[in-house]
């Protein structure tokens, strides 16, 4: 019967701090499923009592870049990544109609947009369960690591993002699936402040 261990341990690193940031509620949770035991990842309270709605409603899209990892423990030795999976939320404010749009990517070439009318759907929608069948199948000791950054994006940033969407702009000479592509762009783009937490 394989072995899976789950640390539900958290840490918190922010970069420039926002005006008035309170980041103590954010949290990035990482838990199984059963009886599948596959991964299940889920962020909590990201737009109560911090910043990033306040962003939203003054036009600043936000963007939320997540990996999962599954390890093997090998003792004596250093432990062994089997699989990555990376998506990302990109997420605006249409102050015409007062709607949200969350744009997912990925894992492969997934892409869709959806619109909430209320920053209370928009929260409900950012705190679902991503689950994903990545459980491993061989014996031995497993864990897995999750990280989520979140930043904002600017109007250039934001217009490079959608073109990249529309198939108009490559964010460099290599290739992979749209949201490789989209991630390696925004990792490029200056943002502004960004909050970073990762879990194992």
């Amino acid at each position: 019967m394989r072995g899976l261990a789950l640390l539900a341990t958290l840490t918190l690193a922010t970069g420039i701090p926002l005006r008035g940031q309170d980041t103590a509620q954010v949290a990035l949770e990482v838990t199984l499923a059963t009886p599948s035991r596959d991964p299940q990842v889920a962020t909590r309270q990201l737009l109560e009592d911090t910043p990033w709605l306040a962003a939203l409603r003054e036009g600043l899209p936000i963007r939320l870049q997540y990996r999962l990892e599954i390890w093997r423990s090998r003792n004596g030795w250093l432990d062994d990544v089997q699989r990555t999976v990376d998506w990302m939320l990109v997420v605006r404010h249409e102050p015409v109609l007062d709607q949200f749009s969350v744009t997912r990517l990925g894992p492969g070439n997934f892409s869709q947009t959806k619109r909430y009318g209320t920053a209370g759907a928009l929260a409900e929608v950012l705190g679902i369960r991503y689950q994903f069948q990545i459980s491993p199948r061989d014996p031995g000791r497993y864990y897995y690591t999750t990280s989520l950054e979140v930043t904002t994006l600017s109007d250039s940033d934001l217009e490079k993002f959608e073109r990249l969407l529309r198939g108009e702009l490559r964010s460099d000479g290599g290739g992979g699936s749209l949201a490789d592509r989209a991630r390696r762009l925004v990792l490029r783009l200056a943002g502004l402040p960004t909050l970073r937490l990762s879990g194992r």
